[in-house]
């Protein structure tokens, strides 16, 4: 440099290579300062995520420590196999802890550790141990004080460990707003040394401008420390080359991919013809603020990926806008949830354990009852499933549909809504495969093989006798008159020991009201079921047969009927919806049972609109045909009033199931509707000549 100032030069160009010296120095040690910075903001980012990772996990190991707890209080006899699980679930938690104690430097989150370290050694273990201790003396008593005493308490701990979240996700928050302003800042500075730089000696503070904006550190220096995989694509779906070093870990050879199109198309070939609309729709700047949240365009994308090993890879898209609010980049979170999804499971299926067996214990002649009701559905299916493909018809088809629609609904109602889930899945993969596709008969069998093995786990933990049509719970003496009365063939008696185990109503159909709530609750609505009182009195083995019939009734009335609470405030009603259930007994012995609702209504006009697309009615039909007569397409085959398929609902399978099993009993049903005040199913089912031999089999 100096030897050219020396040089004969203009004295313009010896006074500008005197004042570029300088600013060149001056813009590499501002440059230099900004990185350092933020190399630091990325490395307290970093803490901060690590924070909020391990407290999420803390509460996860919590809900495992309290399941263990829940199993053995109820099975003292698995007391070897969940203690060990607990102790493995608190020693994971109190590590947790201490690194968390060591690793954070804000005193409110040191303060707030302290007390979860206090809360838990002077609270909750105390209890705990209490109870273990209780449970080897009086397993009652141990329920008692852990119900009423530990969970108490937990709460107060998943408070305050809820608390630490919560101050994390702020730090967090706080984290990226100091990183981006900073950022901001830091770029003015450079911005503004290399402005004058241009204003002085044009070409050379422009190619050093570059040079800065390509180093950025700070990106690198935060995908290094992620253990999420990273990547960012542009306007042309260009991959930058900066990505996490996880992302190679994840997914294997994605470093050499370079644009979106030909990642999706190696890991979701199914989504590729989707890159380019999605691209045009992302920088189309014609939309206006059509798509201003992005979500609309971004769905185009895969945000699921099942690898060749099974692997579940989970895609989260981030949009990145510059200063001026408009689009710059999007980046690409991508993360292995497979270990994670299948905690979830075991959690799930643990806690739908706990539920089951609570469940039976407490109404084991209704749990008998829904058992053999499922074991003669699966026999029908699996008997459907084992026919040759020539031998299926048309009708066989439709009544396995019929039965796996009520399988599943009779499945969700006694708390097994894994199995129901998979049966849902299940009539999704015949409607893609058909009955005998592979994959069909592959869900199948791990459907009765789960059924087989939950239904043997609540008999070996209750005691019951799998092979037994029912659960002895009459007296043996009782028993003896029982079989007095056949041999003597005294109707009279027979008469008077039936009369014996009727019940109300509301007993005999209470397992229904968990069912109807846990739907509601899916569903966003609010739902009450009441009973007549004047309601005659009803036995279990009565009304076994009609399970599926009252389940898919009222099912329909939560999911068609009842509105949400919003709706109902708009419309003049109480937010929570009403179901009455009434069941009365005829002189002639007939059950007349009355389910009605006070929803919406059936839209009769919509189920006409569906029956002429279908072909099942012409135009002409359906303008002469009264409001009644539309109504009553709710029991045609393969009519369904929704749109879409749901697990609830959308397949036309259901009402028309319930009148032909209701005609199968020799009995009738109607139903009546007005809009906007709601609807009402009348059943008449005659007296059963086998009642009295499903009686004796109760015994």
């Amino acid at each position: 440099m100096f030897n050219l100032v020396k040089k004969k030069l203009p004295l313009a160009t010896k006074f500008h290579l005197t004042l570029v010296v300088p600013l060149i120095l001056v813009s590499i040690a501002v440059s230099a300062m900004t990185l350092r910075g933020l190399q630091n903001n990325a490395s307290h980012l970093a803490d901060v995520l690590r924070i909020e990772s391990k407290t999420n996990r803390i509460l996860s190991l919590l809900l495992l420590q309290d399941d263990a707890s829940k199993a053995m209080l109820i099975d003292p006899n698995q007391l070897e196999k969940f203690s060990a699980k607990k102790i493995e679930a608190y020693d994971d938690h109190k590590q947790l802890l201490n690194e968390l104690q060591q690793e954070v430097s804000s005193e409110r989150l040191q303060d707030l550790l302290r007390k979860l370290q206090e809360y838990d050694e002077q609270k909750l273990r105390p209890i705990d141990s209490r109870v273990l201790e209780k449970l080897f003396e009086n397993v009652d008593q141990a329920r008692a004080m852990y119900f009423d005493q530990y969970e108490v308490h937990k709460k107060g701990y998943e408070a305050l460990i809820r608390e630490l979240a919560e101050i994390g996700a702020e730090d967090l928050k706080k984290a990226s707003e100091e990183l981006h302003e900073k950022n901001m800042r830091s770029l003015l500075h450079v911005s503004v040394t290399l402005l004058l730089g241009i204003i002085l000696i044009t070409a050379t503070i422009t190619l050093l401008s570059r040079q800065v904006e390509r180093s950025d550190d700070n990106t690198r220096s935060l995908l290094h420390v992620l253990s999420e995989g990273l990547f960012f694509f542009d306007s042309t779906g260009r991959i930058a080359e900066e990505r996490s070093q996880a992302l190679l870990t994840i997914l294997p050879g994605s470093g050499d991919i370079r644009n979106l199109q030909d990642f999706v198309s190696q890991y979701a070939p199914g989504a590729s013809k989707n890159v380019a609309s999605c691209l045009r729709m992302l920088w189309d700047e014609s939309h206006g603020d059509y798509f201003q949240d992005l979500s609309a365009p971004l769905s185009l994308l895969p945000k699921v990926l099942v690898l060749p090993d099974q692997r579940i890879i989970h895609l989260e898209y981030r949009p990145l806008r510059h200063a001026k609010g408009g689009l710059e980049r999007v980046v690409v979170v991508v993360a292995d949830v497979t270990q994670k999804l299948q905690q979830e499971k075991d959690a799930l299926l643990q806690a739908e354990r706990v539920k089951k067996i609570t469940r039976a214990a407490a109404r084991t002649e209704d749990y008998l009852a829904f058992r053999d009701e499922a074991v003669e559905i699966l026999k029908r299916v699996d008997a459907v499933f084992q026919q040759k493909l020539e031998a299926l018809n048309p009708a066989g088809i439709r009544q396995l549909k019929h039965d796996l629609h009520s399988l599943k609904g009779t499945l969700a109602t006694a708390e097994f809504s894994y199995l129901a889930t998979e049966i849902h899945n299940l009539e999704s993969l015949i409607e893609d495969h058909g009955v005998h596709g592979a994959s069909v008969l592959q869900a199948w069998e791990q459907i009765k093989d789960h059924w087989k093995f939950e239904t043997t786990d609540i008999a070996q933990v209750l005691g019951l006798n799998l092979r037994a049509g029912r659960i002895s719970m009459i007296k043996s003496k009782f028993e003896k008159i029982m079989q007095y009365a056949t041999v003597q063939r005294d109707s009279a008696l027979q008469s008077l020991l039936t009369d014996c185990l009727r019940q109300p109503l509301q007993e005999v159909f209470a397992r229904y009201e968990h069912y109807l709530q846990s739907t509601a609750e899916k569903l966003g609505k609010q739902v009450m079921l009441t009973f007549a009182p004047d309601s005659a009195e009803l036995a279990s083995f009565e009304v076994q047969k009609f399970d599926a019939v009252f389940n898919h009734i009222l099912h329909n009335s939560v999911d068609h009927g009842i509105e949400s609470p919003d709706v109902r405030k708009q419309l003049g009603k109480p937010a929570q919806g009403t179901i009455q259930w009434a069941a009365y007994r005829k002189a002639d012995g007939v059950l007349h049972f009355i389910i009605r609702d006070d929803g919406q209504g059936v839209n009769a006009d919509k189920l006409a609109r569906k029956a002429v697309q279908a072909g099942l009615w012409t135009e002409d039909k359906a303008q002469a045909a009264t409001q009644q007569q539309k109504v009553e397409l709710l029991f045609l085959p393969e009519l369904s009033s929704r749109d879409e398929v749901t697990e609830f609902s959308g397949r036309g399978v259901g009402m028309d199931a319930v009148k032909e099993l209701v005609q199968k009993l020799g009995g009738t049903i109607t139903v009546f509707s007005q809009a906007g005040l709601g609807t009402q199913f009348e059943i008449d089912i005659p007296p059963q000549e086998q009642d009295w031999d499903r009686l004796q089999r109760s015994a």
